[in-house]
């Protein structure tokens, strides 16, 4: 890599890293060029010359952040051999990866729940929707393999990731996440599932 090539990547990891910042913290809506641009001590030029726009800089956070995570999460929950550790391998792991970089699943829940952003229409949502069908399968698996009760695979599904996702979505805007999002957390979350509260 010459020197210009690796001067340029460091420019573009700072747009996207200043940009994570920003969008994580006050939404896409609210967080305008210019506060990208004094974020990152870049010029307008700069950024144009690396992203088409502030939405090809949100796209390529989500593809990069949750694209990659939902490639790594799906090997690490096929590596278990049950439904208890395959769904704590999930839960933990979700937690691991808010606990490298908070600023992720806040900015997934701010653009997920936030205003619409009509030029990224339907990344997130395909994104999310494979993150969905990973554990509606493994509630398939479980219920054929007699691990789980005959039941609907998709309400499990959205039940289980809604016990994991709540406590993602209120401790990634804690100042130290990692107290909270813990293994015990996780381990209690999917005990609480397959036992249910009795």
């Amino acid at each position: 890599m010459t020197a210009r090539s690796e001067s340029a990547a460091k420019t573009k990891e700072r747009l996207l890293d200043a940009a994570l910042t920003l969008f994580s913290q006050q939404g896409y809506a609210a967080t305008g060029i210019r506060d990208i641009l004094q974020e990152a001590g870049v010029t307008q030029p700069t950024l144009y010359h690396h992203f088409a726009d502030k939405a090809s800089l949100l796209q390529a956070l989500i593809e990069r952040h949750y694209g990659e995570s939902q490639e790594q999460l799906a090997g690490i929950v096929a590596s278990e051999e049950t439904i208890s550790g395959k769904l704590s391998a999930f839960a933990l792991t979700s937690f691991e990866y808010c606990n490298r970089d908070p600023r992720v699943p806040r900015l997934m829940f701010q653009t997920y729940f936030g205003p619409t952003v009509p030029e990224i229409d339907g990344v997130l949502d395909k994104l999310t929707e494979k993150r969905f069908r990973l554990v509606v399968r493994l509630m398939e698996d479980a219920i054929t393999a007699g691990e789980l009760s005959p039941s609907d695979p998709e309400f499990l599904a959205l039940s289980f990731c809604s016990m994991v996702d709540q406590p993602l979505n209120l401790f990634s805007r804690k100042a130290r996440p990692k107290r909270y999002l813990t293994a015990e957390l996780a381990h209690a979350i999917v005990y609480l599932f397959l036992g249910g509260a009795k």
